[in-house]
């Protein structure tokens, strides 16, 4: 879909307006933005333009009500107001839920922030996935799953004390399979029964940590028969499932789907959905090559419903996923020709967003898409006032709000489905609220 056009993008920076969210399910009552006062010993700075911008604070410290209630869910926003709150989630709300349906959420090792957040958080979420480990094949017909150095049992034991219920299942990716790797799994019988019990083996030795997995196989197995990858799922399935847990949950089996057909189409999901417990439909990286959002509203729809289509009557959990992380493109200078890429591109965390605001907070600008629901920071090479109508941006960053956000777990909603998080420690303190 030809959504963005650098033009829009460029284009939609001027027409900012200052509409707020109208009601919504999840909405609690609004009040007038809280007044932050600036410290009378920092004096006002100007842009080039003349125009006056007080120096941000430091972040509010956590709150006793939320950003529904703090009216922080705006289309109009601008840096001084993301510096100055990002860090202030309601503390006293932190064990309450906004949304009702499945929530799952992804902690990787090398954004560790993600690991103290979730603790804050446990009960806003069902599903904890800490992004652990990967399966080889070693020799003929035999599996070794690494990652086990990144266990933290400790960690765990202190969510589910926290958090009775909460259930973990660490993702377990299948990367970097040679291609005899992948004959042997598809050719043998012995070889994907092998496979599916080092996994079921590895899940009764760490019976009382894990609950299940979360399977990401498909974008690493794409060449192969899709009759075959989905026989080793439900192989795998088949043998989780038989785990004597000596309660009545299961152990569970979630598959990471890309929102691709060549990957897994609604064949595929009705052939799966009676084994699987749960598809994680990974709604996000809609473009990376020229500036445009990570995942637009309609295009979510579209993908979502095209399973939707196939659950009737199905009993798997589906889990939309949202991103916590963004995107940077930066201007190539001088300028290339026209028919190649004109900006640098690099994944963009919650902590490179603060300090990239905190750095240009007097030129940046942010702007809410309208088609798209996500919001645009952006910054030209000269002030608004001086630059050429056609001038292009020469930074665009596309990185959550906590308008984007809330606006798809309102399409989760409106869908029943769940709603799954990559990853807890790439976003912002406050974004929690909304779950």
């Amino acid at each position: 879909m030809d959504y963005y056009p650098l033009l829009f993008v460029s284009l939609c920076f001027l027409n900012c307006t200052e509409s707020t969210i109208g009601p919504g399910s999840r909405k609690s009552p609004s009040r007038p933005p809280e007044n932050v006062i600036p410290s009378s010993s920092v004096s006002n700075d100007l842009d080039l333009s003349g125009k006056v911008h007080s120096p941000p604070q430091e972040s509010l410290p956590p709150s006793d009500i939320d950003v529904l209630e703090r009216n922080l869910l705006q289309e109009d926003i601008d840096p001084k107001s993301v510096l100055e709150n990002y860090q202030s989630y309601c503390h006293s709300c932190s064990e309450t839920r906004q949304f009702t349906y499945p929530t799952l959420i992804y902690i990787t090792p090398w954004n560790n922030r993600g690991y103290d957040l979730v603790k804050t958080f446990t009960r806003k979420f069902d599903y904890i996935s800490p992004v652990w480990f990967r399966i080889k094949r070693i020799d003929i017909k035999k599996y070794h799953i690494e990652g086990t150095h990144d266990i933290d049992s400790q960690w765990i034991q202190t969510l589910k004390e926290k958090r009775s219920d909460v259930r973990i299942v660490p993702r377990v990716s299948f990367e970097k399979w040679s291609t005899d790797d992948i004959h042997a799994i598809f050719q043998s019988e012995g070889e994907k029964q092998q496979l599916s019990l080092t996994l079921k083996n590895f899940l009764i030795e760490y019976m009382d940590l894990f609950d299940g997995y979360v399977l990401e196989l498909l974008a690493h197995f794409s060449g192969p028969s899709k009759v075959v990858v989905n026989h080793i799922l439900s192989d795998i399935a088949e043998h989780i499932h038989q785990i004597d847990t000596n309660s009545t949950k299961k152990k569970e089996v979630i598959l990471s789907v890309p929102p691709l057909t060549e990957y897994f189409d609604k064949y595929d999901f009705q052939a799966l959905s009676e084994c699987l417990d749960g598809f994680i439909i990974m709604t996000y990286d809609f473009t990376m090559k020229e500036p445009g959002p990570v995942s637009p509203i309609e295009w979510m729809k579209e993908i979502m419903n095209a399973f939707l289509a196939s659950h009737t009557g199905r009993s798997a959990k589906i889990f939309l996923s949202l991103n916590f992380y963004g995107y940077r493109y930066d201007r190539i200078i001088p300028s290339p020709p026209n028919d190649q890429k004109q900006y640098n591109l690099k994944h963009i965390l919650g902590h490179d967003y603060i300090d990239f605001l905190r750095k240009h907070y007097k030129t940046a600008i942010i702007s809410f898409d309208q088609r798209a629901h996500e919001h645009i920071t952006v910054v030209y090479s000269r002030t608004m006032s001086n630059r050429q109508e056609n001038s292009s941006p020469q930074i665009l960053i596309f990185y959550p709000s906590l308008k984007s956000i809330y606006d798809r777990l309102e399409l989760a909603t409106k869908l029943h489905v769940g709603a799954a998080v990559w990853d807890g420690g790439q976003g912002l303190d406050y974004f929690f609220d909304l779950f």
